[in-house]
């Protein structure tokens, strides 16, 4: 609908509207002259940061076919970087 110039403004959280790349959603929405109003835009502590990361990992990891081994050092390394 934004490409399609149906709709002028967006309501929404932004962890709702997409998980990630929520900077490429708003170029592309101000592209088409789409404005994103952004409700209880809040600062992300480094711990969300990184759930929000290990969640991605996994995803793509079933998608690609990731081994449990290699997603395993994954999460230990991400629990090093949180500790």
């Amino acid at each position: 609908m934004i490409v399609n110039n149906e709709v002028s403004k967006a309501v929404a959280y932004p962890d709702k509207l997409v998980r990630f790349g929520f900077e490429m959603v708003e170029e592309v929405c101000r592209a088409h002259s789409c404005e994103i109003v952004v409700l209880n835009k809040e600062d992300r502590t480094t711990g969300q940061e990184l759930i929000d990361l290990i969640s991605i990992l996994v995803s793509f990891g079933k998608l690609y076919g990731m081994g449990s081994r290699e997603y395993e050092k994954v999460r230990k390394c991400a629990e090093e970087i949180k500790a």
